[in-house]
């Protein structure tokens, strides 16, 4: 368990080095009660915090599972989730459309992958985990209010997600930046609440925020923000890159029905192996192709057969809510 603190922030880097299917999380310790930010740093690491600590209420930055599946071993705590992804994170049913599985695979493919979902543990547990939950309510977007006697702010910053927030503690410059995590596998925006666009400008905006410290959800932990900043360009140049593979693939004629197997976002046996990367890469080459032909590619053509020869219901590719982010906490 590798345990870093700032102030009365404890940032508590995930098992494996806080690679998938773990994520670091963030404690932060009051007088007389504990918060949490995320919940996927491993069991090990989360029992302890619940032995030596009062967790009062957890915070989730967004939906994903590998950030909130720590939630049901805290059951006294109360959760709080981001407006915009909290039907996801209590409606089994939203959840799939925002990934994005009816894009890609039957209403019968679907029940037998939560099926499966159901019946395993999840890593480095001994219990299923329910990945509906239950969430005691939403908080406001960019406004400053108090978890266990620290300020914090959720800066909106979709892309990853539709509702994706960073945590922001002022009073000791900490800004969780979370999944923008200067990985090398690169930005992950292919479900179907995922947007490239936004998730570029998101991006940028951890700039904005008068930080210095930049904690990743994944692998590099804490940063500086000099740091953080030198990185941030060769990061989302992963974006280009994955679209060079597409243009020149496209452009020398390639068969639609072959793109997936270029690697542009998993392996080809991660694929073959994993219906999640499956969907993911399936859904992240289309949002790819109709982002090169709102850039002026003539690849309509070339997007309507990939559709087809790959199966891939087109009104399930993009998932939008049309709610207000001024909901209240």
């Amino acid at each position: 368990m590798n345990i870093s603190k700032i102030g009365p922030v404890e940032i508590m880097m995930g098992e494996n080095g806080s690679r998938m299917p773990f994520s670091t999380s963030l404690l932060v310790k009051g007088k007389h009660d504990a918060t949490l930010i995320d919940c996927g740093s491993g069991v090990k690491s989360l029992r302890n915090i619940k032995k030596e600590y009062d967790v009062k209420q957890i915070y989730l930055t967004h939906h994903h599972l590998d950030h909130t599946w720590g939630t049901h071993l805290f059951p006294e705590a109360e959760k709080y989730m981001n407006p915009l992804d909290y039907k996801k994170a209590v409606d089994t049913r939203e959840l799939i459309l925002a990934q994005g599985f009816p894009a890609v695979f039957s209403e019968k493919e679907i029940q037998q992958f939560l099926e499966i979902q159901r019946k395993q543990p999840f890593p480095g547990l001994e219990d299923v985990v329910d990945r509906q939950m239950y969430i005691n309510g939403t908080y406001n977007y960019d406004q400053e209010f108090t978890v266990s006697d620290s300020k914090v702010m959720m800066i909106y910053a979709p892309g990853h997600t539709e509702g994706y927030c960073l945590p922001y503690f002022p009073e000791y410059g900490i800004l969780f930046v979370g999944d923008f995590d200067l990985t090398s596998f690169g930005p992950f925006y292919c479900d179907a609440d995922g947007d490239i666009d936004l998730f570029i400008q998101s991006a940028y905006k951890t700039l904005e925020v008068d930080a210095k410290y930049y904690v990743t959800a994944h692998q590099r932990g804490i940063m500086l923000k000099e740091d953080y900043k030198k990185e941030l360009d060769g990061y989302l140049n992963i974006i280009n890159k994955r679209e060079s593979i597409i243009k020149r693939f496209v452009k020398s004629g390639g068969a639609p029905q072959d793109l997936t197997m270029q690697g542009i976002f998993y392996y080809e046996e991660q694929n073959n192996r994993n219906p999640f990367y499956l969907k993911s890469e399936k859904l992240g080459i289309a949002k790819h192709l109709k982002r090169l032909i709102k850039q002026g590619e003539p690849f309509a053509e070339f997007y309507r057969e990939y559709l087809s020869l790959q199966n891939i219901k087109e009104d399930f590719i993009e998932y939008r809510q049309d709610l207000s982010i001024s909901t209240s906490k």
